[in-house]
């Protein structure tokens, strides 16, 4: 006979990915009840091993967001549309659509609190200054940060009826399991392409999942209702960054001057028309790469005690070993 447990269930969207698989384990090991929302169950095992109940749902299909939030006191929304396929049709139905049948579902379930993961790119590819969370959102650049726009004006119109959500945007989510901003960079270094434009003097905002994962749990706790949060460890240098990767696979990073990153965006783009399959890089995304603006975290550290816990030596040697450990790099 199994007996089921009475306690709220904590839900997490997105719970096979990057994010929010770190995020699922570190809730489970804390002896959370964890409800895994997941496309596909096949690939939540490693979850439902852990002791997660897995549920079936799809963000593009509103429907199978029908009670999902139903028994559960906390939802974390990381489930998203990363750029596969690159349609503005799945970006929308996912990231816009998806998220406000999820915000609907948690208000009429009475969820106590909804914390929706955007993205710091919801702000644009600001190229100096201070940026915080009162700078202004600045879409019509690139489908990925409109997306999230519409993501976070989805929360916001369900948040005015009632439902108590907080807004997170990290920055560049790093660590074991990131394929955007690990794997590919370890691979790209190790296979001799060019990672970095300009010389990487240029910032970059990166943040190790396990710090966001603390931020993430934070705004359940704390008394934050209504706010959103810029998140990121520290702004540095793209070449400090990659150099970080080049030492672990023993290469040097290359770099290209930005008008030939420019050129080979371009050619890249074409190429996607032809094949339908989406460009590796954008010309839009190159904005994000030649900024210099520095984005605060004051208000994450002062509203919810938050600072990283893990410096970026640590972080690297942790994603390191599993970079080693999973063939990326090789010994």
């Amino acid at each position: 006979m199994t007996i089921r447990d009475p306690r709220p269930r904590t839900l997490v969207t997105g719970a096979t990915g990057f994010i929010g698989s770190h995020l699922s384990h570190r809730l489970l090991a804390t002896g959370v009840p964890v409800r895994a929302l997941v496309r596909r169950p096949d690939q939540a095992a490693a979850l439902a091993a852990a002791g997660a109940e897995v549920a079936i749902g799809d963000l593009s299909n509103p429907a199978t967001l029908r009670g999902a939030c139903r028994g559960c006191s906390v939802v974390f929304h990381c489930g998203a549309w990363l750029g596969r396929p690159y349609t503005h049709e799945i970006a929308w139905a996912v990231n816009v659509a998806g998220t406000l049948a999820l915000a609907r579902d948690a208000l009429a379930e009475g969820v106590t609190r909804f914390v929706h993961l955007s993205s710091i790119t919801v702000y644009g590819p600001v190229r100096s200054g201070l940026v915080t969370e009162s700078s202004p959102l600045w879409g019509g650049v690139e489908l990925y940060g409109d997306s999230k726009i519409g993501g976070e004006e989805a929360v916001g119109e369900i948040a005015s009826q009632g439902l108590p959500a907080v807004i997170i945007r990290p920055g560049m989510v790093y660590g074991p399991r990131s394929r955007g901003w690990t794997i590919r960079f370890a691979k790209w270094i190790r296979r001799g392409r060019p990672a970095m434009v300009a010389g990487g003097h240029t910032l970059c905002r990166p943040i190790f999942v396990d710090n966001l994962v603390d931020a993430m749990l934070l705004c359940a706790r704390e008394q934050v209702v209504g706010h959103a949060f810029t998140l990121v460890d520290q702004d540095m240098p793209w070449r400090d960054f990659l150099g970080y990767y080049a030492r672990m696979v023993g290469r040097p990073v290359r770099s290209i001057p930005y008008p030939a990153a420019w050129m080979l965006a371009l050619a890249d783009e074409l190429r996607a028309l032809l094949t339908r399959r989406p460009p590796r890089v954008r010309r839009s995304a190159l904005g994000y790469v030649v900024s210099c603006a520095r984005f605060s975290t004051e208000k994450a550290r002062t509203l919810l005690g938050w600072s990283p816990q893990r410096s970026i030596d640590e972080a690297m040697e942790t994603t390191g070993r599993w970079l080693r450990a999973n063939g990326y790099v090789i010994a």
